[in-house]
């Protein structure tokens, strides 16, 4: 269906937020656990879709996003964060889902939103 990158800095979330993207229909994944390596990794690969935590161990996922989406341009992105209030620039967000993770939330998010 679509490339995906994960922008989460844990390493556990991060794989199982991957498998939730496959589950959902993802063909292709990428996983980034810096605002840094998150833009270097969309730069040589481009999501169609992105699923980022907002605090990183080095930068923020919406900072990241917000790059990313300057230099490539629109597309989904949904938040999965235990800290939805600090989202922050978000206003892009296709969605903003909660920790702890609801498996069925996150399948149905992009299932939704991931380009067909």
């Amino acid at each position: 269906m679509c490339h995906v990158l994960v922008i989460e800095d844990e390493p556990l979330i991060a794989e199982w937020v991957s498998d939730l993207a496959s589950d959902g229909g993802a063909t292709s994944i990428d996983i980034a656990d810096t605002q840094a390596g998150a833009i270097a990794s969309a730069r040589q690969n481009p999501p169609a879709l992105i699923l980022s935590d907002v605090k990183l161990a080095e930068g923020t996922g919406p900072m990241a996003c917000s790059v990313i989406l300057e230099e490539l341009g629109e597309r989904p992105v949904i938040f999965i964060t235990g800290t939805p209030e600090e989202c922050q620039p978000c206003h892009y967000a296709s969605a903003i889902l909660g920790k702890p993770i609801v498996p069925h939330e996150v399948v149905g998010a992009f299932r939704r939103f991931a380009p067909v």
